[in-house]
């Protein structure tokens, strides 16, 4: 069994006054988004991911759970708010998840 290593990724918005007031085609793009990280959660892929709520700093956090650090670059930079050119990726490095307390369901 191949060992599954974990990433952090970091999006942040290209347009200033994004999470106060996002255009139509914004939040067209931020449900394809949302929709695109369910489908990694169900797959195992993505740890958390989630929004920062500041609207001075936004930007979006990710924990990927991948094989090789190929893989989960290709997840992010495959995410439709970066395709779209509407958020684009800050940072991206490998993660040592240690200590990790599920939320209550």
């Amino acid at each position: 069994m191949t060992e599954k290593k974990h990433f952090l990724g970091i999006i942040k918005p290209v347009r200033e006054g994004f999470m106060t007031n996002p255009t139509e085609k914004e939040n067209k793009v931020m449900q394809k988004h949302f929709e695109y990280l369910k489908g990694l959660l169900a797959e195992g892929k993505l740890v958390l991911a989630g929004p920062v709520l500041n609207e001075k700093n936004p930007f979006g956090l990710y924990i990927f759970q991948c094989t090789t650090k190929e893989e989960a670059e290709n997840l992010f930079k495959n995410d439709p708010s970066i395709l779209s050119g509407v958020q684009k990726i800050k940072e991206f490095e490998p993660f040592k998840l240690s200590l990790y307390n599920p939320p209550d369901k």
